[in-house]
C-alpha cells in the first residue's frame, strides 16, 4: 500500500511538471524574442490563475492567437508583444 501511494504521488508530480514545462517553453521562446520582458498568465488567458478544469483556461485573443500559430521566435516577433498586440 505504501509503494503504490508513493509510485502515485511520483507519477502525478512528473505528469504535473511535463504539463508546466509546456508552458515554460512558450514563455521561454516568448523571452528569447523579447529579451528583458516578462509574461504572465494572465497575458495568454482569459483568468490570472488558469485552473486545467473545464472553462477554467480559456484563452484572450492573444493567447488564441499564438495556439493558432507555429510556437517560434520570429512568429512572436512578428505578432508583437502582448502589450503591442493590445494596441491593433
Amino acid at each position: 500500500m505504501k509503494k503504490g501511494m508513493i509510485l502515485f504521488i511520483g507519477l502525478a508530480l512528473v505528469l504535473g511538471m511535463a504539463t508546466a514545462q509546456a508552458n515554460m517553453k512558450e514563455m521561454k521562446v516568448y523571452k528569447e524574442a523579447f529579451p528583458g520582458a516578462t509574461i504572465k498568465c494572465i497575458d495568454c488567458h482569459a483568468v490570472a490563475m488558469p485552473k486545467k478544469d473545464a472553462g477554467k483556461h480559456e484563452l484572450n485573443a492573444y493567447g488564441k492567437t499564438v495556439v493558432k500559430s507555429e510556437m517560434t521566435v520570429d512568429m512572436f516577433k512578428k505578432l508583437g508583444t502582448v502589450e503591442d498586440f493590445k494596441k491593433k
